[in-house]
């Protein structure tokens, strides 16, 4: 007979390989198209390598090359005010969009799958058309000129936006703080956020739905009216989907690419010139691959800090 003190006995954990069997597969996909590539990169960038000749040892030759570029931090002054304009403006327009979309209306679903349609148009597609409606001929100068106002040359000026709203007002008064961001650079960011903001108003709009309607109506029964709400019950409930919409965008704007290369080829005079599209040109272009793969780790450390800055600035110890 067994004494009820006795300790229970201890099986030892038998060793399995079937966890990592079935996270092989990401584990490889993870290393053949995220680490192998970045290693590569690092390797390019601390060499001379333009092609033709054998790869030369540089150290961090390139790097210093970069900090002493004036275009580099040309390029690099646009690329930070692009995202200071596209990501608020995405962070506010794609929860409005799902404010709207989220009534349970007839016809509704109509209105979703349009909105949807600019995430689904291929970047060349839409650089096309949008290059045609920025024409000076184009659609949205004729509409201007149907009220007697005379459009800009919106992917050629190189005017700052409030200096270009100085002159239509007739205000005489010019000054350096007037000439950014350029028009050139406002209308492509207006460009990226057509076509971005449906895709970050289905985040918000999953957000919407797992807020418990009680909620609400408890406001309204208390006398919120349809602001107060919002402000008050459906911000904060949405917050972690904020900062998923936030951080995305923030990465999504620092990484654009097929807008300036479709639309502008970075010009007027490097104003709509972007960290992307001058990684490419110093790539492709010139062959300067060394060159370009340091600018390219600069480009991930800046994405990298901005990343971790929104994750703490919006509260990032809250899950969605």
């Amino acid at each position: 007979m067994e004494s009820p003190t006795a300790l229970p006995v201890k099986r030892r954990r038998q060793w399995t390989w079937t966890p990592y069997l079935f996270m092989a597969p990401g584990l490889l996909m993870l290393a053949t198209f995220f680490a192998y590539p970045l290693l590569d990169t690092f390797w390019l960038s601390v060499h001379t390598y333009n092609i033709f000749p054998p790869p030369e040892f540089a150290g961090l030759d390139n790097f210093r090359r970069a900090f002493g570029d004036e275009l580099f931090w040309r390029v690099t002054a646009n690329t930070l005010l692009y995202a200071a304009i596209v990501v608020p403006a995405l962070v506010v327009l794609s929860f409005f969009l799902s404010l709207l979309v989220n009534n349970l209306v007839p016809g509704i679903r109509v209105f979703r799958t349009a909105y949807y349609i600019p995430v689904v148009t291929s970047i060349v597609v839409a650089g096309i058309i949008w290059k045609w409606l920025y024409n000076s001929d184009g659609l949205l100068n004729a509409f201007l000129r149907g009220f007697g106002i005379a459009g800009p040359s919106w992917l050629a000026d190189t005017r700052g936006v409030p200096q270009a709203l100085f002159d239509f007002l007739g205000i005489g008064f010019t000054s350096p703080w007037l000439s950014e961001p350029a028009i050139a650079l406002f209308s492509v960011a207006m460009v990226t956020i057509w076509k971005a903001s449906p895709y970050y108003m289905i985040i918000y709009l999953a957000g919407l739905q797992g807020i418990p309607p009680q909620l609400e109506e408890a406001a309204r029964v208390d006398g919120a009216g349809w602001w107060q709400v919002v402000r008050n019950v459906t911000i904060p409930s949405i917050k972690p989907y904020t900062l998923v919409v936030s951080i995305i965008a923030t990465i999504g704007a620092l990484r654009t690419f097929g807008e300036v290369y479709v639309m502008t080829g970075g010009g007027p005079f490097h104003r709509t010139n972007l960290l992307s599209y001058y990684i490419y040109t110093l790539g492709f272009r010139y062959l300067e691959v060394g060159y370009a793969a340091a600018v390219s780790l600069l480009l991930l450390v800046l994405i990298l800090v901005f990343a971790i800055l929104n994750f703490r600035l919006s509260g990032g110890d809250q899950t969605a």
